[in-house]
């Protein structure tokens, strides 16, 4: 059986998720692909806009959109600081199939005055979303 740890997602407004039966943490990082398991060496990443997935004790399985932020791991706890998250079962899937659908278009028509960047990163935003949620 492997070993737990303690995890936490906090946002700006909450601590939004607390759990000390955690074996695996999966996500994103700006340099790559992170798994982290109990007894992993010190690390501080930043995260990309990304689905992450934490493994429980039981075998169970939670997701969350995390949309930018740091993740550290120290002492056998890892500390997700996030600037947007949210857990798979609140995602609005209309909303996210909606801003999808508006950073597409307008990705697609280049307005002269279209803010490239900003719509990729809305884009990338609604498919963490959509993926997380189950329908991408």
């Amino acid at each position: 059986m492997a070993t737990p740890f303690v995890f936490e997602i906090v946002t700006p407004d909450k601590m939004l998720f607390e759990a000390d039966n955690v074996v695996y943490v999966g996500c994103r990082a700006l340099t790559g692909n992170l798994g982290l398991k109990a007894k992993h060496l010190p690390i501080i990443a930043t995260l990309d806009v990304a689905p992450m997935k934490i493994e429980f004790e039981d075998g169970s399985v939670q997701k969350f959109a995390v949309c930018g932020g740091f993740l550290e791991m120290k002492d056998n706890k890892c500390t997700v600081l996030a600037t947007i998250a949210e857990p798979g079962d609140e995602i609005d899937v209309a909303r996210a199939e909606s801003a999808k659908t508006r950073a597409e278009e307008r990705l697609t028509a280049r307005a002269a005055d279209l803010d490239v960047k900003r719509a990729q990163l809305a884009l990338k935003k609604a498919l963490a979303r959509l993926k997380v949620a189950g329908t991408n």
